[in-house]
């Protein structure tokens, strides 16, 4: 197989993906989850808080991505 380039796919590469592989594409998350998350992550905030437990911060990072704040 032979790299392709067009304007609709881009640059295919000139690989064959196994059965259950796919290419990797940007993350998007629909408006009711984002709306989902982030009534959550106030609540996982004051969880994180009153146990004292700064290390979830790194969850909360992730939460504040999938809501569209980064």
């Amino acid at each position: 197989m032979k790299p392709a380039v067009n304007a609709v796919d881009g640059i295919l590469p000139p690989i064959e993906l196994g059965r259950w592989e796919r290419q990797s594409i940007p993350l998007q998350v629909s408006e009711p989850y984002k709306a989902l998350f982030s009534a959550f992550s106030s609540y996982f905030e004051d969880e994180m808080n009153a146990i004292g437990d700064d290390t979830l911060g790194q969850e909360l990072d992730i939460l504040d991505m999938l809501r569209g704040y980064e």
